[in-house]
C-alpha cells in the first residue's frame, strides 16, 4: 500500500504529485507554511514572485506584421519574388519593354497568396485562450486574518479561498471547512451532477476525490474554505492545457499535397527556365536581358499563380454550405481531410440518440407498467391502469422526486439540472404535486452520486422519523437491499428475487434502455452517512428510461459503411446499453462484437490496444474522456484517418490529436469547441456524414480545377520553347499568360469548386492518404492530350491572322505592329474560348457532363461569361491594348474558336465513354 508523503518531503514548491488530496491536513498546512487564518500580505507578495501569477503560460505571440511577413517564407513566394526582381532589373536596363508590368503582376500574386494564408493562420487554434478565460475571475481570500477580494491571478499556494454559491474556482485547493458545498466538476470529469464536497479523501484519484476543488469548476451551492495548493500551470486544468498545447498539429492532407504539387511544378519551371536561358544565350545568341525575360516567361507559364487563392476560396465556399447543414467549420483545411476519414469515434448520448430522456415504464411487483407520455397514464398488458391501484407507486414517485437534485417547475415546465433527474421529475409530475412533496419532506442528508459508487442516497423527514431513499445502478442497489416491496408489503429478498431483477435489468439494457434501481429504508432522525450506507433497504422496483436513437442516424451509418468508414462508439454508459443503441442504428451487425470497458482499458498496454482498434466492430463503454486520447493515438498509429467527437475539457487533447476534431455545439464546453476543427451545431451524427460527403466532394472539385488550370500550361509554355528553339514569333507574351492564370481562369476554376457531389461519391472507399492529388494520368491528360490540342488550335488562329495580314515565313515582325498584336490576341482568345469548353469537360471525371445538366452550375456560367467579357475588354478597349499589347481581330475567328472548343469537349466525352465501358484512360 502506498504511504502518505512525510511533511519534511514536501514544500510549497507545488511538487505534490497526485497524492495531495491524501496528505493529512495539518501536514499540508505546515508544508505550505500557512494556517487557517491565511497568509500575510507580505508573504503573498513574496510567493507570487516565486510561483508567478495564477494563469496559464502562453506561447509568446508574434506581432501581426511578423506573422504576415512569415507568409513569404516559402519556396513558391521566393520563386515569384525572384522573377519580379529580375523583371524590375530588366525594366531598369531596358525600359519600355513591358517588364514593369510583369514585375508588378508577379509581386501582386505573391502578396495575394500571402494574404490568404495569413487570414487562415489568424483564425487558427485558440484553445489556450479558452483555458485562460476559465481562470479569469475575482476571488475572496483570507489575508492578514481578514477577507480580501483579489484578482484570481494573484492567488498563491497557501492562500485560503472563501467559496460561495456561483463562484468560479480558479486554483486547485484542499477543503478544510464546508457547509452544504456542491461543486460542478463536469468540465473536468464529465459528471453532469453537481457533487457535495467532503473534508476527507473519497477516492484514490485526485479528480474524483470530494475533498478537492479544482480550477475551472463552479460552486453550485453552499459555502466552503479551501487551502490553495496549486496555481497556474500546476493545476489539473493547467496540465490538460499543456497536454493540448504540446500536441503537434500536423499539416493537413491538402496542405501537404499542395506543397508537394507546387514544389514539383516549381522545380520543372526552374529547370525549363534555366535550360532555355542557356539555349538562348549560347545557341540562339539572343541578348542577355531578352533571355532573362523569356526565362521568366517560361517560369510564369509553368507556375499556377492562382492555385492557392482558388483553393482557399473553394474551401471557404464549402464551409458556408456546410454551415447551412449545421456544421460550423473553424479550420477550412479540415474539410478536405474529412473526405479521407476512415474511422469515426463518436459519443452515444446526443450524437446517436436524441438526448431527450423519458420514462418508458416501471418494473414493480413483477410486472411492467408502461408509461404513455401523450396521455400521462400507465398501462399493463395494453390496458390502462390507475396509478393509485398500483401498490408501491406512490413510494416510487417519492424516491423520484426527493432523491433528486434537479429543478422542475410544473406550471411553467422550466427545468435545470441533470437530464436523468429532470426525466424522473417530469414523470412524477404526472401523478403528484412536486412542490408539496418537497416541502412536506425536507432533506436532512445527502450522499451524492459518483461514477465510482454509482448510487445516490438522501434522507428526509417523514413525521417523527427519517426515511433514506436510494437510487442508482440496479446491480448496486440490489446489493444494498435486504427486502423487496411486493404489493405494498416488504418481504425478505431471496436469490430468486435477485436473479429475476438481474435478468430484467439485462433484458432492458440489451434493448437500449437506461435503468435505475430504487429503494428505501426507515432510519433514526439525523442519522449519519454510515447509517445511510449500510444495507437494509427495501427494493421498490426498476425505472426504465429511454433515449431513443435519432431517426436519421441509421441511414447515415449505412452510408458510412458503404463508404468504407468504421465507427467506434466511445461512451460512459453501460456496455449493454451502448451495444443495443449501436445495433439499433446499424453500427454493429456481428453477434459478438468486441466490447471494452474503461476499467479493462487501463490494463491493456499499447500493443494490445493496437490489436483492438484493428478490429472491425468495437465499442468502448464506461470510459472516461481521457481514454479517448489513447484510442485516437492508437488508430492514428495504424494509419487511420480519424474524426473524433467530444464535448468536455478533457476531450480537448483527443480533439487536437485527431485528424478532424468535432465538438458538440449544444452540449460542448468552450474549450472543446476551441480545440476542435469543426463544431456540430445540432450534435447530430448524421451531420458528420454530411460533412464527410462535403469533404469528398471538395477533394474531387479541387482535383477538377487543378486539372482545368494545368491544361492551359501547354499553350502557355510551347510559344516560348518554339521562339527559342525555332525562332517562331512569340505567340503569347508573359502578361497575357498572367491574364489567363489570374484573370480568365479564376472564376471558372472557383465554379468547379462549387460543383455538387457525384451521385456515387459515398459508394467509394476512403482514398489512400498516400495518393497524390495530382497523378501522372492527370499530367498526361493536360500536357499530352487536351493541352496539345489547345496549342495546335491557338497556333492555327495565330498564323492564319499573320498570313492573312501579308506576313511571310522567315520575315521579322515588330512586336509593336498591329498585325502581330492581333495575332497574339487571336492566340490568347483561342486559349480562353477552348478553356470555356474545357471547364465543362472537367466537371466530371467519369460520368458524361451532360448527366449533370449543362446549366446546373450557375457559377461556372458566370465564370464563362466573365472570361468572354475579359477577352472582349482586352481585345477592344484601348487602355488594355496599351498595357497588354493586344489588338482586335476579325470577329469571324470567334466561330473557329467555338468549333475548336466543341472538338475538345467531344474528345473528353469520348475518353469518359471509353473509361466507363473498358476502364481505359481514367484519371484516378
Amino acid at each position: 500500500m502506498r504511504s502518505f508523503p512525510r511533511s519534511d518531503e514536501i514544500s510549497h514548491s507545488q511538487d505534490f504529485g497526485e497524492d495531495i488530496h491524501k496528505i493529512p491536513l495539518e501536514a499540508l498546512f505546515k508544508s505550505l507554511q500557512s494556517s487557517r487564518s491565511g497568509l500575510s500580505s507580505q508573504e503573498a507578495q513574496e510567493r507570487i514572485i516565486t510561483h508567478g501569477p495564477n494563469k496559464l503560460t502562453e506561447k509568446r505571440e508574434r506581432s501581426l506584421i511578423i506573422k504576415f511577413l512569415s507568409q513569404f517564407h516559402n519556396f513558391f513566394s521566393y520563386l515569384l519574388l525572384f522573377g519580379a526582381m529580375l523583371s524590375f532589373v530588366s525594366e531598369w536596363l531596358q525600359p519600355g519593354e513591358g517588364s514593369i508590368f510583369i514585375a508588378l503582376a508577379l509581386l501582386g500574386v505573391t502578396i495575394l497568396n500571402a494574404t490568404f494564408t495569413f487570414i487562415q493562420e489568424h483564425k487558427a487554434e485558440k484553445a489556450m485562450r479558452s483555458f485562460k478565460n476559465l481562470m479569469t475571475a475575482r476571488v475572496v481570500v483570507l489575508r492578514d486574518g481578514a477577507r480580501h477580494q483579489i484578482d484570481s491571478t494573484e492567488l498563491v499556494p497557501g492562500d485560503i479561498m472563501l467559496l460561495s454559491e456561483g463562484d468560479k474556482i480558479t486554483a486547485d485547493a484542499r477543503l478544510f471547512k464546508i457547509t452544504g458545498l456542491k461543486v460542478n466538476h463536469s468540465a473536468l470529469t464529465g459528471e453532469s451532477e453537481p457533487l457535495l464536497r467532503s473534508i476527507d479523501a473519497t477516492s484514490d484519484k485526485i479528480l474524483l476525490s470530494r475533498n478537492m476543488v479544482l480550477s475551472g469548476t463552479l460552486v453550485q451551492s453552499g459555502l466552503g474554505k479551501a487551502l490553495v495548493v496549486n496555481t497556474g500551470d500546476h493545476t489539473q486544468i493547467g496540465k490538460i492545457a499543456k497536454t493540448t498545447h504540446d500536441i503537434v498539429v500536423p499539416a493537413s492532407h491538402i496542405q501537404k499535397e499542395l506543397q508537394y504539387f507546387i514544389k514539383i511544378i516549381s522545380y520543372i519551371a526552374i529547370f525549363l527556365g534555366v535550360t532555355f536561358f542557356l539555349l538562348g544565350m549560347f545557341v540562339v545568341k539572343n541578348p542577355f536581358w531578352t533571355n532573362i525575360v523569356f526565362a521568366i516567361g517560361i517560369i510564369v507559364a509553368n507556375v499556377p499563380e492562382g492555385l492557392l487563392p482558388t483553393v482557399t476560396l473553394t474551401l471557404s465556399i464549402a464551409a458556408q454550405r456546410m454551415a447551412r447543414q449545421n456544421v460550423l467549420v473553424k479550420n477550412i483545411d479540415s474539410i478536405e481531410t474529412l473526405g479521407s476519414v476512415t474511422t469515426i469515434c463518436c459519443d452515444k448520448t446526443g450524437t446517436l440518440t436524441e438526448n431527450i430522456l423519458f420514462v418508458h415504464g416501471l418494473h414493480m411487483n413483477g410486472q411492467l407498467y408502461r408509461y404513455n407520455r401523450a396521455k400521462g397514464h400507465l398501462t399493463l398488458n395494453g390496458r390502462t391502469v390507475k396509478s393509485n391501484s398500483i401498490q408501491g407507486h406512490d413510494r416510487m414517485n417519492e424516491i423520484m422526486i426527493l432523491c433528486n437534485n434537479s429543478l422542475y417547475v410544473q406550471n411553467t415546465r422550466e427545468s435545470f439540472g441533470d437530464s436523468t433527474e429532470i426525466c424522473l421529475k417530469k414523470y412524477a409530475a404526472s401523478f403528484m404535486e412536486i412542490t408539496r412533496i418537497e416541502k412536506a419532506h425536507p432533506r436532512t442528508l445527502e450522499i451524492p452520486f459518483t461514477s465510482e459508487t454509482k448510487y445516490m442516497i438522501t434522507s428526509h423527514r417523514f413525521g417523527d422519523n427519517d426515511r433514506a431513499l436510494l437510487k442508482g445502478a440496479p446491480e448496486i442497489v440490489i446489493e444494498k437491499c435486504t427486502h423487496i416491496l411486493i404489493d405494498g408489503s416488504p418481504i425478505p429478498i431471496t436469490d430468486n428475487h435477485r436473479n429475476a431483477i438481474h435478468a430484467e435489468n439485462d433484458r432492458y439494457a440489451e434493448q437500449g434502455f437506461r435503468i435505475l434501481g430504487a429503494g428505501f429504508k426507515q432510519v433514526p432522525p439525523s442519522s449519519g452517512e454510515m447509517v445511510l450506507e449500510k444495507p437494509a433497504y427495501c427494493f421498490v422496483g426498476l425505472i426504465i428510461m429511454q433515449d431513443p436513437p435519432r431517426k436519421e442516424v441509421p441511414e447515415a451509418v449505412r452510408l458510412c459503411h458503404k463508404a468504407g468508414i468504421k465507427i467506434f462508439v466511445i461512451s460512459g454508459d453501460h456496455e449493454k446499453t451502448v451495444e443495443s443503441i449501436a445495433r439499433q442504428v446499424g453500427i454493429l451487425s456481428s453477434q459478438k462484437p468486441f466490447k471494452v470497458r474503461g476499467d479493462e482499458l487501463q490494463t491493456y498496454d499499447d500493443d494490445a490496444l493496437l490489436d483492438i482498434v484493428r478490429k472491425n466492430e468495437v465499442i468502448f463503454a464506461r470510459v472516461l474522456p481521457k481514454d479517448k486520447l489513447r484510442i485516437v493515438s492508437a488508430l492514428k498509429d495504424i494509419g487511420q484517418i480519424v474524426a473524433v467527437t467530444g464535448d468536455g475539457v478533457n476531450d480537448a487533447p483527443a480533439l487536437r490529436k485527431a485528424d478532424v476534431g468535432i465538438a458538440m455545439g449544444k452540449s460542448g464546453t468552450e474549450v472543446a469547441k476551441e480545440a476542435a476543427d469543426i463544431i456540430l451545431l445540432d450534435d447530430n451524427f448524421s451531420s458528420i456524414v454530411h460533412a464527410i460527403k462535403s469533404g469528398r466532394t471538395v477533394y474531387d472539385n479541387i482535383k477538377s480545377f487543378i486539372l482545368y488550370i494545368l491544361t492551359s500550361n501547354t499553350p502557355e509554355i510551347v510559344p516560348f520553347l518554339f521562339f527559342v528553339l525555332f525562332a517562331w514569333p512569340l505567340a503569347l507574351p508573359v502578361l497575357l499568360i498572367l491574364c489567363i492564370d489570374l484573370g480568365t481562369d479564376m472564376l471558372p476554376a472557383i465554379g468547379l469548386g462549387m460543383e455538387s457531389a457525384s451521385p456515387d461519391i459515398m459508394d467509394l472507399k476512403p482514398r489512400d492518404p498516400k495518393r497524390k492529388i495530382v497523378n501522372w494520368k492527370m499530367i498526361a491528360r493536360s500536357y499530352g492530350f487536351i493541352g496539345p490540342l489547345q496549342t495546335t488550335f491557338a497556333y492555327f488562329v495565330f498564323f492564319y491572322i499573320l498570313f492573312g495580314g501579308g506576313w511571310t515565313w522567315g520575315n521579322d515582325i515588330a512586336i509593336t505592329s498591329g498585325l502581330y498584336m492581333s495575332a497574339v490576341t487571336g492566340f490568347f482568345g483561342t486559349v480562353v474560348i477552348t478553356q470555356a469548353f474545357n471547364v465543362f469537360a472537367c466537371r466530371t471525371s467519369r460520368a458524361s457532363v451532360f448527366s449533370k445538366g449543362v446549366l446546373s452550375n450557375w457559377f461556372i456560367l458566370v465564370g464563362i461569361t466573365s472570361e468572354i467579357l475579359l477577352l472582349l475588354m482586352f481585345s477592344y478597349v484601348p487602355i488594355f491594348e496599351t498595357i497588354l499589347g493586344t489588338r482586335s481581330f476579325p470577329a469571324q475567328y470567334f466561330l473557329w474558336m467555338i468549333g475548336f472548343g466543341a472538338v475538345i469537349l467531344g474528345c473528353e466525352e469520348l475518353r469518359k465513354l471509353i473509361f466507363r465501358r473498358f476502364e481505359w484512360f481514367g484519371l484516378d
